[in-house]
């Protein structure tokens, strides 16, 4: 019941949302869909995310659809304020890291680390191309005139080197709870094996 009251409420306020921003296009002449229609891409995109996060692990495949269809709706939005089409030219180099994002949800709702793993390497490769490819096109080609632009890649490598970081902690935690269990267990068949010896002398 709390989760339908929820998705309920969270409809009603996108459709506020929505009348309110044709409101403000209708009195102001301003073109909201013009500008924004590449939102209602990404809202696709999150129908699949949420699906795939909600439901059980039969559903979870629905991430790889949405982060590559909400990925799109984001591109084509900054695409869509800045003007800026030409960055088709190395933006397509995201669609790894986009993947790779499902994939690394994908391996912890499975708890499978090789799935994880691979979803890793594709989002810091994806990262790596699109860094290197910007700098190729904007630097050399396109000259990095747009201010915009120009912020991108600083950002880009940010926030590879922040998710690098959560993924190394998430790892060394894994190491480290595994270490313990290993140790609890060579713990456990030292006992196992005093106990066996005290019997026998027993006996």
């Amino acid at each position: 019941m709390p989760t339908n009251t929820n998705s309920r409420n969270a409809t009603a306020i996108g459709l506020i949302g929505i009348g309110v921003l044709f409101l403000i296009a209708q009195f102001t002449g301003f073109s909201f869909m013009g500008l924004l229609w590449p939102l209602f891409i990404v809202g696709f995109g999150a129908i699949f995310l949420y699906f795939a996060y909600t439901g059980d692990r039969h559903t979870t495949g629905l991430a790889v659809p949405g982060a590559i269809i909400s990925g799109t709706g984001a591109i084509l939005f900054y695409q869509n304020i800045t003007g800026h089409w030409s960055s088709w030219a190395y933006a397509w180099a995201l669609y790894p890291a986009f993947v790779g994002l499902a994939l690394v949800f994908m391996g912890r709702r499975h708890n499978n680390e090789s799935m994880e793993r691979s979803g890793d390497g594709l989002v810091k490769w994806g990262l790596i191309a699109f860094a290197g490819l910007w700098a190729l096109f904007e630097i050399l080609i396109f000259g990095g005139n747009n201010w915009l632009v120009s912020t991108l890649l600083p950002l880009v490598l940010i926030g590879a080197g922040v998710y690098m970081l959560f993924q190394n902690r998430e790892k060394e935690k894994i190491v480290y709870s595994r270490n313990g269990h290993r140790k609890n267990d060579d713990l456990q068949e030292r006992i196992n094996a005093a106990l066996a010896e005290e019997d026998d002398q027993i006996i």
